[in-house]
């Protein structure tokens, strides 16, 4: 079973060691914030399943917060807080939140929502798999799995990987796969695809140097090659 990480965000130290207690008692990882700056920067090396948020933070609208974390995380974001105005509740689902608790609040059934969010999102997650011979790629936590561990790529790593396993064992050109990872207006050269196919042999392959499941086809571009002869044992 996996183990769910939640953060939480309140200024409130006291309500982020309840929350953190709960969590705790249900096997969760759990980790938290007071200030909405510390919160951002934990989002993206905490990578959380789900998101406890209040209302109003120190120098900052939790509401923002949630409109600006939507750029980096799809997870779903419970807000916390002690107003009950139906503008604000109403506010806070438009903009990024899926659920709204209201202070005084009870950890029980925070804690039940929770586990109704999180087994909604994992319900979800057979979907954004895709499986070729020995290969997964979870489009949910943008990693690819080769011998039952996890292993995390990059978004431009994962973008290239993913639109070759959608093509698997065809030749796709460089420039193709430039316009489509990079944009026709990125600055990048073209070569840097060639960099991001090496990290990634790195990352998947068991001798880079020979590799094969991403292979070069001289003066054509990468094939990503679906052999069950190298599905690991």
């Amino acid at each position: 079973m996996d183990t769910h990480k939640i953060m939480i965000v309140d200024d409130d130290p006291h309500i982020c060691e309840i929350v953190q207690v709960y969590c705790e008692r249900e096997g969760f990882i759990s980790t938290y914030s007071h200030s909405g700056t510390e919160a951002m920067r934990l989002l993206t090396s905490f990578e959380p399943d789900l998101i406890v948020l209040d209302i109003l933070l120190a120098n900052e609208n939790g509401i923002d917060w949630c409109r600006n974390a939507r750029k980096f995380t799809s997870a779903p974001i419970v807000f916390l807080s002690s107003q009950e105005e139906d503008e604000v509740k109403i506010n806070a689902l438009t903009y990024g939140g899926d659920d709204y608790v209201t202070k005084p609040f009870s950890p029980g059934v925070l804690i039940a929502k929770i586990k109704a969010h999180l087994r909604r999102v994992s319900s979800g997650r057979k979907e954004q798999l895709l499986e070729l011979p020995g290969l997964t790629l979870d489009f949910y936590t943008q990693s690819v799995n080769t011998g039952g561990t996890p292993i995390f790529l990059s978004k431009k790593e994962f973008g290239l990987l993913s639109y070759m396993a959608q093509n698997v064992n065809r030749v796709i050109s460089v420039d193709t796969l430039f316009q489509i990872i990079w944009g026709m207006e990125s600055l990048e050269d073209t070569r840097t695809v060639a960099v991001h196919i090496s990290n990634l042999r790195k990352k998947i392959e068991d001798d880079p140097a020979e590799p094969e499941r991403i292979i070069t086809v001289r003066g054509s571009g990468y094939m990503l090659v679906a052999n069950s002869a190298l599905a690991r044992t």
